[in-house]
């Protein structure tokens, strides 16, 4: 009788089934189905494939950069602060803006080269060609500011792109440090 018992138990358990038609021991972790693990384990390769990927293209960037220029300058982005703006967090992450001025200050230190880190403070709103801040921009909200892509200098009435502005006064503040 006991036997029987026993045994009926362990048909139950290998068939499964409990008494309303569902898994006895139902296998709700995922982790426990082969092709759930096979794609974790794709999606991990890919993962990697694509960071070994852009971690080789920043080498091979900084180091053009470094063997091409003597100084360099660059602005000093609150990286963490940005990635706080869940909009441009993923693009910001993709660009890893971290790593690759981390990669160009060992690399300055080591071909000998200059790396100047500048202050990104007013860089954009400050006319390239008549040093004068642009006013205009005070009583903005910061998405208005950053949604204004060319503005008109009130001063010398020149025709800007901000990024471009930004990037001539960069190189601007970079050489005055030099010198």
């Amino acid at each position: 009788e006991r036997k029987k018992s026993r045994r009926y138990e362990n048909a139950k358990k290998a068939m499964a089934f409990d008494e309303h038609d569902k898994v006895l021991f139902p296998r709700t972790d995922l982790k426990q189905f082969p092709r759930y693990q096979q794609a974790v384990r794709t999606v991990a390769k890919l993962k990697k494939h694509i960071a070994e990927r852009r971690r080789d293209n920043l080498h091979k960037l900084t180091t053009r950069l470094v063997k091409d220029y003597d100084t360099i300058a660059v602005e000093n982005l609150s990286v963490k602060n940005m990635m706080k703006n869940h909009h441009l967090s993923a693009s910001i992450a993709n660009a890893s803006w971290g790593t690759l001025i981390s990669q160009l200050k060992y690399k300055c230190a080591w071909y000998g080269k200059r790396l100047i880190i500048i202050d990104p403070k007013n860089t954009s709103r400050i006319c390239h060609e008549c040093k004068q801040k642009n006013h205009e921009f005070d009583s903005l909200s910061q998405s208005e500011w950053l949604a204004a892509r060319e503005w008109d200098c009130p001063n010398c009435h020149a025709h800007l792109d901000r990024d471009v502005n930004a990037a001539k006064n960069i190189l601007a503040k970079g050489l005055e440090t030099l010198a």
